[in-house]
């Protein structure tokens, strides 16, 4: 009870610390056990707490919270990749990872995650240290190669992008997925940057109308039926926000 009482009391002075007049008003904290470690859905109504609250401040702290995720997302494939020395290692950046089967039908017309996904007229560039990118780097030689000769001064110098280096974006975020020149466009990301262009974008609204999430499980909005566990909450936050920037 005490816990409770305090956190009631703590929550109570967040609220009268003084604000920027012009601040949007503050998003309700949700109710949550002060000790126990949270289950999934208590971590979900917490990541909804954040795209809300980032919601009231407008797009752009909208997309920044999205690159956020992305970055733990990007982190936890590194971790993998670097805590894990056995040689085979399968990328859990990509989309068929993060996401669900792309053959699954998400309309009553049969229409999939990949047949929706519609080509943009045109395509676009990505600053790396200001965008959701997802390379999937899988041979931890090239990656260390890359990290040894990319950066100020060093034998590569500053992360350029050359022809070696194929990526095709999601809007309305945008997502960059790269499938070409994946270790140093991650050893980039690592050193802060560049810009990258994008060989296509594809407009993946139909898909973000289609489907949603509770954080748990992927569904089809018509029907209600489960399309597939989520594997990534980070990346089921970045799809809810992709839903929030269509409104």
């Amino acid at each position: 009870m005490f816990d409770q009482e305090l956190l009631d009391v703590l929550r109570r002075l967040d609220s009268q610390l003084p604000d920027n007049k012009d601040a949007p008003e503050r998003v309700p904290y949700p109710k949550l056990p002060m000790r126990r470690r949270l289950t999934k859905s208590q971590k979900w109504e917490s990541l909804l707490w954040s795209i809300d609250s980032a919601q009231a401040h407008g797009t752009h702290a909208l997309r920044g919270l999205a690159i956020a995720l992305s970055q733990i997302i990007s982190a936890r494939a590194l971790e993998d990749l670097v805590m894990d020395a056995r040689q085979f290692h399968k990328s859990a950046g990509s989309a068929s990872a993060l996401l669900w089967d792309e053959a699954l039908p998400v309309n009553a017309a049969g229409e999939t995650r990949k047949s929706l996904t519609t080509k943009a007229a045109r395509s676009l560039s990505v600053d790396l240290n200001d965008a959701i990118v997802f390379p999937a780097p899988w041979e931890r030689w090239r990656l260390f190669k890359s990290l040894q000769n990319i950066g100020e001064k060093r034998a590569w110098g500053t992360w350029r992008q050359d022809s070696n280096h194929v990526g095709i974006a999601w809007k309305p975020w945008p997502i960059v997925w790269v499938y070409k020149g994946n270790h140093s466009t991650m050893a980039g990301l690592v050193r802060g940057g560049g810009r990258f262009k994008c060989q296509a974008a594809y407009d993946f609204s139909p898909v973000l109308k289609a489907v949603r999430t509770d954080g748990l499980n992927w569904f089809r909005e018509d029907t209600g039926a489960v399309l597939g566990p989520v594997q990534s909450m980070p990346m089921a936050g970045i799809f809810e926000i992709g839903r929030r920037l269509l409104k």
